[in-house]
């Protein structure tokens, strides 16, 4: 039989004062479970930082100080992502890829001959980007 190993589940509170309530009650009922089987040798903690049954390999949950409820200093002394961490805070806000293209391509089906896209592909990667600029000399553009 699997060992029932203790769990912190908050996905059904709110954000009434009795619901932050319910969850540190929940939280230090967790981490009292966790920190005795963690005396006893029952877990180690994984490079990730979640607890591994020892015997079993089994994976039991995240460090209890991670899932810890912050209180109210800890929360005030939260800063923006984009104040703590600007760069990466672009990076987000730019998008993942390469910047939008002004004029961006467009997908279409085009038949040619095949004597004509083998010739293109032999001169290797951004053959399409030399057809192209090979249609747009040829209609002057």
């Amino acid at each position: 039989m699997t060992k029932a190993w203790p769990s912190f589940i908050t996905r059904d509170l709110g954000d009434t004062p009795e619901d932050a309530a319910e969850m540190m009650r929940r939280w230090e009922a967790y981490n009292t479970e966790m920190q005795a089987i963690i005396a006893a040798g029952g877990a180690r903690q994984d490079a990730d930082g979640w607890w591994i049954d020892t015997m079993t390999g089994e994976l039991i949950g995240p460090d209890p100080e991670t899932e810890r409820p912050r209180t109210d200093e800890e929360l005030a002394q939260a800063r923006p992502l984009a104040e703590a961490l600007p760069e990466l805070a672009e990076t987000i806000r730019r998008g993942r890829g390469r910047p939008k293209s002004e004029t961006p391509k467009r997908l279409l089906s085009l038949r040619l001959d095949s004597d004509v896209i083998e010739e293109y592909r032999r001169t290797g990667q951004g053959w399409q980007a030399r057809m192209n600029d090979d249609l747009r000399k040829a209609r002057g553009l």
